[in-house]
């Protein structure tokens, strides 16, 4: 895809022959879509890559293994094969196979050894597929253009230099490798521009390249037969300017496509993924391909190596680096029990770990996704870029109609020209308007930006999950806060507990198995804190969960209730009127109303909160703090941050939160982010325009959460979000207004509104390397920042 108009073309394509859920990432130069199951599925793949001219790889849900074979009898052989767990066995090449499996049913070492002979190794590691398909149309248009230049600079040699060649020897010389260059542009602009129009009926952007090409080399036929006759035209053939024309357009789009690999590279996550593994065998250590690791592994992590792919540590202690994935700057002490995350650094100790997850379907992967997606969605901004690229085709063409037309009435009655040299001259300035105008910087300055800006923000911690958030963040007006488990540590201590009547052990068990089972801070801290000896009560039954006010249950026809004070109505208790004075926050427990226990718990700030939400206040943005918790608990937490009385707000259910949300959005000129830890806000987070949730990792829930930025360094990400958002909105206007003068002032200059100024048709080319290199190079300096979470 060279242009906006490709991919508006490639999705219209796409729908029209059954595929859904379509997402069209332009920089990349890829697609994904679904197709209903209950489809003719191969001819329905024909026919889109009939149709749209690009190659389709089948994305399964399953693990893949690409394996080497001695020879295509190996190969046919192995589609034989049955195997429980094997899905599907597809032939890539005389030597390589594709393997799917499900790795539940068999392991990938298991795959090698039933397969034994068929197969000679693993065939070598594949780049990150989008890289892949990247490098490939890159080497592709190397080629191409080098070819090109090759062909073209013997035509200016005879027609600039002074070689004393005969001139019909000359102009036959030139007409051959004018020809064999023209061959050369028929599948990068014919093919694409003439399969738009003729299937479709849509102009493409390539189609002024194809018309200003096309044009000059007709016109130099037409004068090549003129001179061989004998009749001889004043102005010559000039097949130097349809090649020149063709070999330097080649060249800006090949830096474009090196841009394009170089932004994707620079910021990719999956480049993270570690290709070896050290696993544990009856105590043998083994270093084997990490494409090989299966479930129930135990591997080893030396000292100051990267970590494989995810997993939970049996034994070992060391100091793990995990800024290159979070964000986090601080070496995190991992000790048993503690979970490690795919791509990060081990510090001086061993770890041994078990697997939880394989490479390929690890966090590396799952961030990944999530930028990739965020790429393929289009901001507002882009649709913006996309309608002014939708009306530059026809109004150019409109321009270099009106300009020939110009210079053909100039030539005749002012320069007293003849008709044929009238047209000559009037062709040129039509062909250099055609050549010079260029759209591709339209069409590079809001993608190019958005992904180094995304990558940039997933190397920090930060996960955009919405092209969207990267445009908008910069104009947060207010932020709004939860604060158990977002300003506050997710782990509470519990440190008052009573008991209301003379069986303690009955009250525990029954506390137990209320909240035992809640993933609500408050409950795993007490249910830590009662520890395994407490059995839940078997008696208990019924459970509800009650968004905002705790868990309700029934034992023996009563009532059973865990949760706040007010709900459980205990807040005269004297016992809870002395933990709300110290500003703890409560769990009471009740039976048909009646108090059985109660437990003060205490937050501890975040180790960021109190510098983020001072960053967000100088930055001018409204810092606010609602929560379910007691006042006096919330408002220590303010006081401690430096949130304003004023925007304080305690006691307040789910719903009062997404209401208080909603309530600021009204307000004209109000960007609301909500920031929450996906406990019970979801409907705020929702209902924000930008809402934030803080996670330690990327989980599938993470993944579907109503979030559009996950957050895994800590609140520090959110100033750095801004920040990045700033710097990439920066560099958009630039391109935007870069893109907007060049295309306006060289038209001039090439349709010769200055008249002693003119851009020559021959190097009208060049102008698309003269558009593009400002904005590539003004991205790619986002990299130079350094931007990184404080």
């Amino acid at each position: 895809m060279t242009c906006n108009g490709c991919s508006d073309n490639l999705f219209r394509n796409l729908a029209a022959n059954g595929a859904q859920n379509i997402r069209i990432n332009y920089l990349q130069g890829h697609a994904d879509f679904t197709i209903d199951y209950g489809q003719d599925l191969t001819a329905i793949l024909a026919k889109i890559q009939e149709a749209t001219g690009f190659q389709i790889t089948k994305m399964g849900s399953n693990e893949s293994i690409t394996i080497l074979t001695s020879g295509l009898k190996n190969s046919t052989a192995l589609t034989q094969v049955e195997l429980d767990g094997v899905k599907e066995v597809t032939i890539l090449g005389k030597n390589t196979v594709r393997i799917q499996y499900n790795p539940t049913i068999i392991g990938a070492r298991e795959l090698f050894h039933k397969i034994g002979n068929l197969s000679v190794g693993l065939a070598p590691p594949q780049d990150d597929r989008q890289l892949a398909s990247g490098r490939k149309r890159f080497i592709t248009l190397l080629i191409q253009t080098t070819a090109s230049f090759a062909l073209t600079i013997p035509i200016l040699v005879l027609t600039w230099g002074n070689t004393h060649v005969e001139e019909h020897t000359e102009a036959i010389i030139a007409l051959v490798l004018g020809t064999l260059v023209q061959l050369l542009a028929v599948p990068v602009f014919y093919k694409p521009a003439l399969q738009s129009l003729i299937k479709h009926g849509v102009l493409e952007l390539d189609m002024l390249v194809v018309v200003a090409i096309t044009a000059a080399f007709i016109y130099s036929i037409v004068a090549f037969g003129y001179l061989m006759s004998g009749r001889p035209l004043e102005t010559g053939a000039f097949f130097e300017t349809s090649s020149l024309l063709i070999s330097l357009i080649m060249l800006g789009r090949l830096v474009a496509s090196y841009a394009r690999i170089r932004a994707v590279a620079a910021v990719s996550v999956r480049s993270l993924q570690v290709g070896t593994a050290i696993v544990v065998e009856d105590g043998v250590d083994r270093e084997i391909d990490s494409r090989l690791l299966q479930f129930g592994d135990i591997f080893k992590v030396t000292p100051h190596s990267r970590i494989p792919t995810d997993g939970v540590v049996i034994s070992g202690v060391s100091e793990v680096d995990e800024s290159l994935v979070t964000g986090e700057s601080i070496p995190i002490t991992k000790q048993p029990g503690a979970s490690l995350i795919a791509g990060t650094t081990n510090g001086s100790g061993t770890l041994i770990v078990r697997l939880t997850r394989l490479p390929g379907k690890n966090t590396i992967t799952d961030i990944a996704k999530l930028v990739e997606d965020a790429s393929n969605l289009k901001p507002r901004v882009q649709e913006t870029a996309d309608k002014v690229a939708s009306w530059f085709l026809p109004t150019v063409l409109t321009i270099a109609a009106v300009v020939f037309v110009i210079w053909v009435v100039v030539g005749v009655k002012l320069r007293n020209q003849t008709g044929g040299q009238s047209v000559a001259n009037a062709i040129t300035y039509a062909v250099a308007v055609l050549a010079v105008s260029c759209p591709c910087g339209i069409g590079l300055a809001v993608p190019l930006v958005l992904v180094i800006a995304n990558g940039i923000a997933a190397r920090g911690g930060v996960i955009v999950k919405s092209a969207e958030c990267t445009e908008r963040s910069r104009k947060i007006t207010d932020a709004v806060f939860d604060k158990t488990g977002t300003l506050t540590e997710t782990d509470l201590d519990v440190l008052a507990e009573d008991f209301f009547n003379n069986d303690p052990a009955n009250a525990r068990a029954i506390t137990m198995a209320l909240i035992g089972d809640s993933q609500h801070p408050v409950s795993t801290a007490i249910a830590k804190h009662l520890g395994p000896d407490i059995q839940p009560s078997p008696l208990v039954t019924d459970m509800q969960s009650i968004p905002g006010a705790g868990i309700e249950a029934f034992m023996s026809g009563d009532r059973l209730r865990a949760g706040n004070a007010n709900w459980t109505g205990s807040e005269a208790l004297p016992e809870v009127c002395k933990m709300l004075d110290d500003g703890m926050s409560i769990l009471m427990v009740t039976r048909d109303s009646i108090p059985i226990a109660s437990y003060g718990l205490r937050t501890r700030l975040r180790i960021d909160a109190v510098a983020t939400v001072a960053k967000l206040r100088d930055a001018g943005i409204s810092v606010h703090l609602v929560s379910g918790d007691h006042n006096k608990a919330v408002q220590a937490v303010a006081a401690a941050v430096g949130i304003d009385r004023a925007n304080v707000y305690s006691q307040q259910k789910p719903q009062e939160k997404q209401v208080y949300v909603a309530t600021l959005m009204a307000q004209p000129g109000k960007v609301v982010m909500f920031c929450g830890d996906g406990t019970n806000d979801a409907v705020a987070v929702a209902q924000a325009d930008i809402g934030v949730q803080l996670s330690d990792t990327i989980s599938s829930e993470v993944t579907r959460s109503a979030a559009d930025v996950v957050l895994l360094s800590g609140l520090s990400g959110i100033p750095f979000l801004i920040e990045v958002s700033h710097a990439a909105f920066t560099r958009i206007a630039f391109n935007f207004i870069w893109s907007a003068i060049y295309n306006v002032f060289s038209i001039l200059l090439a349709a010769g509104a200055f008249v002693r100024i003119r851009i020559a048709p021959a190097y009208a080319g060049a102008g698309e390397l003269v558009s593009i290199l400002p904005i590539i190079i003004t991205s790619l300096t986002m990299l130079l920042l350094k931007l990184r979470p404080a």
